[in-house]
């Protein structure tokens, strides 16, 4: 037997699709509650949460005194409109929670629409389904916040069959040949290595890094970051050079580990992320280590509320906004993006900015 919880996601994904190609269309109203649940055959407890699901998600629209209406979030009949597919998930360190509104934000500036969708949604639909959908909401593009492809990606094949132009905003490097498409994208490797650079060139000469297990520094190996922390003069301590999960517990054990040798601590420490700093802030709270008199701290990303953190954090700030606005100019203007000699989309690098604070320089 289903349960509640069961009936009530199949009723929202399967009234979700007839929303997204064009069987609900925009605008249209829908039954009255007793009337769609029996032709559902589903109770109205289960519709009605399933209603309220919809209703969260920009797809439909209450009106009190009048009924329930078909409404895209964005989705109109008059209006170009900007489909944002992101990679989903809930992590607050996920990009795309910082991309995708600013990408609406631009839109609205340009008298643009912007319909928010996910990749997992995408890949419940056919390929018809999608350009059905595409045609009659006026879609004028697609910006895609998502990265790291293979070129097998269902979810690809689904968005260059659209019909319209797509950008694939916050690439990876690579991410241009691999998926053929336009491209928005920053060097994280500059990145990191400027971040060494300015911290040596402020006089730390054991610099402890963090990494993630997958991207390992930026997208360098550990070999690549010695030679990096040669290069200006920093120690290459094996010590010094680790990876850590984005966990609470595994950052606070990795910087812990770094101070377990009395007459060799590191004197600053470069994090993965500004996110992988917050932790970091935490375990020399618990060393009684001051930052930056003890040991300067500093990230890469240019999470917007790093400057929250006492003292702010500096960072390399690879610029959230900046990508979005790259997104809406692309997609106004698509043939610029595209090679004419191989018919394959153009990579897009976007500068990164050194953001100077008080987690490693006082004030």
């Amino acid at each position: 037997m289903e349960t509640l919880e069961l009936k009530k996601d199949k009723v929202y994904l399967g009234l979700k699709q007839d929303i997204l190609c064009g069987r609900l269309p925009s605008g249209g109203k829908l039954p009255r509650e007793t009337d769609l649940a029996r032709e559902l055959g589903v109770g109205r407890i289960t519709l009605r949460a399933s209603l309220d699901r919809l209703e969260n998600d920009g797809f439909i629209r209450r009106i009190h005194g009048k009924g329930t209406f078909v409404y895209p979030d964005g989705a109109t009949t008059d209006a170009a409109t900007i489909m944002v597919i992101h990679g989903g998930g809930s992590g607050f360190e996920l990009p795309w929670h910082y991309i995708v509104p600013e990408i609406t934000r631009c839109a609205t500036e340009k008298q643009l629409k912007a319909f928010i969708t996910t990749d997992t949604a995408i890949n419940m639909f056919s390929e018809s389904d999608i350009q059905t959908f595409v045609k009659s909401n006026h879609i004028l593009g697609i910006a895609a916040v998502t990265n790291n492809f293979n070129g097998h990606e269902p979810f690809l094949k689904k968005i260059k069959s659209a019909g319209v132009p797509a950008v694939i905003t916050h690439a990876w490097i690579n991410d241009a040949i691999v998926t053929g498409l336009p491209c928005i994208s920053v060097s994280e490797k500059d990145g990191w290595e400027a971040a060494i650079s300015y911290l040596a060139g402020l006089g730390h000469r054991r610099i402890a890094v963090i990494g993630n297990p997958d991207n390992n520094f930026r997208h360098c190996s550990r070999q690549e970051n010695k030679q990096l922390l040669e290069k200006y003069h920093a120690s290459p301590d094996d010590s010094l050079i680790r990876t850590a999960k984005f966990d609470r517990a595994d950052i606070i054990e990795t910087v812990k580990a770094f101070f377990a040798n009395q007459t060799h601590r590191p004197t600053a420490i470069l994090c993965y992320s500004d996110f992988y700093a917050i932790y970091v802030y935490d375990a020399l709270k618990e060393l009684n280590l001051r930052i930056p008199e003890d040991v300067a701290v500093m990230g890469i990303c240019g999470y917007p509320d790093a400057r929250m953190l006492n003292p702010p954090l500096s960072t390399i700030d690879f610029g959230y906004a900046k990508f979005a606005e790259m997104a809406v100019e692309m997609l106004q203007e698509p043939g610029k993006w595209i090679d004419p000699v191989t018919g394959k989309g153009k990579l897009r690098l976007k500068p990164f900015k050194l953001i100077k604070r008080q987690s490693t320089e006082p004030q």
